[in-house]
């Protein structure tokens, strides 16, 4: 327990990290935790896009040209996205996703649609309002995490 942390915050920060180690451990987290991973993270920025030079995708997703080399080595093995040079400049390379990449994609983005309404139909409208209501504090690096606290707990 942390001294400076109020105990009856404690408490509560207790509380949410031992519902999150039970999402994570019984499965229910894995479909969330894989739009966090650079690779989704990829699919997801080329999904409308064609012709995409590597070093955008590294200032888009604000990751290094290393990081994102060794990702799209990565799915162009699991042949989810192709690679061309562009002729005029032969040290240029386009990324764009495959057919397998987009399907990918769609199928995801189908799973995740599935789980969150059927969180939102659980929480009911109040609830998800006030859900959408933190995330979006919690998105503000504006914001100190006294202000989302606030918030939070009502205190």
């Amino acid at each position: 327990m942390n001294d400076n942390i109020d105990p009856n915050l404690q408490s509560k920060i207790d509380k949410l990290i031992d519902y999150i180690d039970k999402i994570i451990h019984n499965g229910g987290f894995s479909l969330i935790k894989n739009i966090f991973q650079l690779d989704f993270q990829i699919i997801y920025y080329l999904y409308d896009k064609k012709d995409v030079l590597p070093s955008s995708i590294a200032e888009a997703l604000n990751s290094t040209r290393p990081n994102i080399a060794t990702n799209l080595k990565s799915l162009e093995q699991k042949d989810f996205i192709s690679r061309k040079t562009n002729l005029d400049n032969r040290r240029q390379i386009y990324v764009n996703l495959t057919e397998k990449g987009k399907k990918y994609y769609s199928i995801c983005k189908v799973q995740l649609s599935y789980l969150f309404a059927s969180w939102f139909s659980l929480l009911g409208e109040e609830e998800t309002k006030h859900l959408f209501k933190i995330l979006d504090l919690s998105s503000k690096p504006e914001l100190t995490a006294e202000q989302i606290k606030k918030f939070s707990f009502g205190d």
